[in-house]
Parts: C-alpha cells; structure tokens; sequence
C-alpha cells in the first residue's frame, strides 16, 4: 500500500510541474501575442495560448476528480486544484480592443 501512495504523490507532483509549465509557457505567449505584427504568427500563438489554456481546465478537472479518491496528501492535491484554478490573466500584455478581439475570436 505505502507504494501506491508514493507512486500517488509523484502523479500530483508530476501534474503540479505541468501546470507550471502551462502558466510560464502561456506567460510567453501573451508577451509575444502582444507584441507581434504578423496575423499569421498571431493566429497560431493565440491557438497554443487556447490549448493550452484547455488542457489546464482538464488537469484541473482530474486534481478534483482526484480530490474525491481516497488519497492520503490531501494538501498536495488542493495545491493542484489552487494551481489549476488560478487565471491566465491577458490584461497585463494586451490592450483593452486585443483583448476582446482575442476572446471573441476563440469563443
């Protein structure tokens, strides 16, 4: 039983650096969606920004389906769901109209 615990812990761990890597990944691209001049290379950038920005909503969906499992760390696995749950915040790259362009576009 005490593997499958720690072998449980390494998952949410292994999950944890995912979402980091999502939120510094998506960090990037608002900087460059921000300041790029090519519809082109705005479009594709804006694509992986929608991607990945799902596949957080999904890790978010496992962390709670996982909450409910019996697991021992229950600390680690709120900390997920709070990693998970924090915005990916335009506002602090894109002017007010590149904003809204961006949701509208992808909604």
């Amino acid at each position: 039983m005490k593997d499958l615990v720690t072998t449980s812990d390494s998952v949410i761990a292994s999950l944890c650096r995912e979402v980091d890597g999502i939120r510094h990944r998506c960090s990037s691209l608002l900087e460059a969606i921000a300041k790029c001049n090519d519809d082109n290379l705005s479009c594709r950038l804006k694509k992986e920004f929608q991607q990945l920005s799902n596949r957080r909503s999904r890790l978010l969906e496992t962390a709670k389906a996982i909450q409910f499992k019996s697991v021992d760390d229950k600390l680690s696995i709120e900390f997920l769901i709070e990693i998970s749950s924090r915005p990916l915040d335009m506002r602090t790259c894109w002017p007010q109209e590149k904003k809204s362009d961006f949701i509208s576009h992808n909604s």
